[in-house]
């Protein structure tokens, strides 16, 4: 019988702890925010984002502004007198090497609205997030595309909203490049070129390679590893100027000229005023081989020419036996 009561007896103990399991939501909900001004752009990390959690369901409450968004205020909708004013829960900090502007909350139910702001490009974003039993941190990335039309628009569960959108404003602008082949001889005009450009500074970006200058690839000065290779706005030949036009929406731009004839390659940084509607023409590039230098920045009106077959280290390479 002692038996028997120790077996029952350790049964109930068991089914006791069973039934008085750890079964609370605690869940320090990670926000990584980033950015994108062009739809051709990398992903950038940014500071400041806030973001607030409620008690409260998208189906019916949403964020009637922009200043509510950051306030921490949701409204019902349909009613938007009828609002939320204190969140359960204001993002923190969250430090961690490498990382720039995360933030976290603290999210202790099992379904909770989340809403989140960017002000540094003035938009906001909320959705409704599930969350699942002892699940101690969940990481999201949360990406702000200013460049996207509209006001609004819808990037899986978040729902965007951009209160102070204005269609991009476009400015046609042409690239004159010419090749010289000789010393005195007149320039002409090449048969196959790649024009482009990046919104983009040529302190912080370069070429790395004619290949790279054909492809549409630029590099990181800071970090090589980091490359761009969509870009921003791309140059047609323009049959009633024998010119290459793009129309940009870009204020500064590293303008990219590929000599696919001559192999070789320049660029420059330029300056667009998109207040103006007149077409703007870039300072004339004239491509001159017969001067035998790897970079030429003389009289080249800005750009800087780039030869490849002058390349000292490929000079080197093929020097070796």
């Amino acid at each position: 019988m002692k038996r028997i009561g120790y077996i029952l007896l350790t049964g109930l103990g068991l089914l006791a702890s069973g039934c008085f399991k750890d079964t609370s939501i605690r869940t320090n909900y990670i926000l990584k925010p980033l950015s994108q001004a062009l739809s051709t752009d990398p992903y950038t990390p940014f500071e400041g984002l806030k973001a607030y959690s409620f008690d409260a369901d998208t189906a019916l409450y949403t964020v009637s502004s922009y200043e509510d968004a950051l306030n921490g205020v949701i409204s019902l909708k349909g009613r938007p007198s009828e609002r939320i004013t204190t969140p359960v829960s204001t993002s923190a900090p969250y430090e961690r090497e490498g990382t720039t502007g995360w933030v976290s909350l603290e999210l202790r139910s099992p379904t909770q609205m989340v809403v989140a702001v960017d002000p540094v490009h003035r938009l906001y974003a909320y959705t409704q997030q599930e969350v699942e039993v002892n699940l101690p941190n969940l990481y999201v990335a949360l990406t702000f595309r200013t460049w996207k039309e509209g006001n609004s628009y819808k990037d899986g569960n978040w729902s965007y909203y951009n209160e102070f959108y204005a269609p991009p404003v476009y400015r046609d602008c042409y690239v004159d490049a010419k090749a010289q082949l000789s010393e005195g001889a007149a320039e002409t005009a090449i048969s196959k070129m790649e024009v482009y450009a990046y919104a983009a500074d040529t302190t912080a970006w370069y070429i790395a390679s004619y290949d790279d200058a054909v492809s549409g690839r630029i590099t990181s000065k800071a970090d090589t590893t980091d490359t761009r290779t969509i870009p921003s706005f791309r140059g047609y030949a323009d049959s009633g100027t024998g010119l290459y036009k793009m129309s940009v929406s870009a204020g500064s731009l590293m303008v990219v000229v590929a000599d696919r004839s001559d192999r070789m390659y320049a660029y420059t940084q330029q300056t667009v005023d998109l207040t103006q509607t007149d077409a703007l023409t870039f300072p004339a590039l004239v491509f001159r081989p017969w001067r035998g230098l790897w970079h030429d920045a003389t009289d080249t009106n800005g750009w800087l020419v780039v030869n490849p077959t002058y390349d000292p280290e490929a000079e080197k390479q093929n020097q070796q036996p």
